[in-house]
C-alpha cells in the first residue's frame, strides 16, 4: 500500500440551478494493487459534506467503480456507454436509486499516479438531475 495525494475536482451541472457547482479538494489516500486492479481510498472531509465517510476507487479496464462507507453507503459503476443503477443511502436521511450514464471515462493509474476523469449524467428515481465531471489527479509520495 502506497501514501498518495490525491487532487480531486468535482462539477455538478443541474438544469434546475443554471450553473456549475465546482468543488477542489487535495487530500491524502493510499493506491494498491490486487488482481490486476488499482484500488485508491481516501476519507471525504467537512467539504464534502461526508465526514465520517470513506471512499474507494477500483480503476479497472474501461471502468471505475466509487464506493462510499460510513455515514453515506453508495456504489457507483462508470463505464463508457452504460447506463448502471445503484442505490444511494444516507442514513437517517434516507436512500434513492441512482441511475448513472456514463459519457467518459478516462483513467490511466500506475504505482507512480496518474489521474482518472469521469463524466456522467445522472438520474434519481428515474429523472434526469444533471450532469457531473471529477477529475483525480494521483501523486505518489516519496
Amino acid at each position: 500500500m502506497q501514501d498518495v495525494v490525491l487532487n480531486i475536482k468535482s462539477s455538478q451541472y443541474s438544469p434546475e440551478w443554471e450553473s456549475d457547482e465546482t468543488i477542489e479538494l487535495i487530500t491524502p489516500g493510499k493506491l494498491y494493487q490486487k488482481n490486476g486492479d488499482v484500488y485508491i481510498t481516501y476519507r471525504e472531509g467537512t467539504l464534502t459534506g461526508m465526514s465520517n465517510t470513506e471512499t474507494t476507487l477500483k480503476v479497472e479496464r474501461g471502468r471505475v467503480t466509487l464506493t462510499r462507507t460510513g455515514d453515506i453507503f453508495s456504489e457507483m459503476v462508470f463505464e463508457n456507454g452504460f447506463r448502471h443503477l445503484s442505490y444511494y443511502d444516507m442514513g437517517e436521511i434516507g436512500g434513492m436509486a441512482v441511475g448513472v450514464n456514463a459519457k467518459r471515462v478516462d483513467a490511466k493509474i500506475t504505482e507512480q499516479g496518474g489521474h482518472i476523469d469521469v463524466e456522467y449524467a445522472i438520474e434519481v428515481e428515474n429523472r434526469y438531475t444533471g450532469d457531473n465531471n471529477f477529475i483525480i489527479e494521483v501523486k505518489n509520495v516519496q
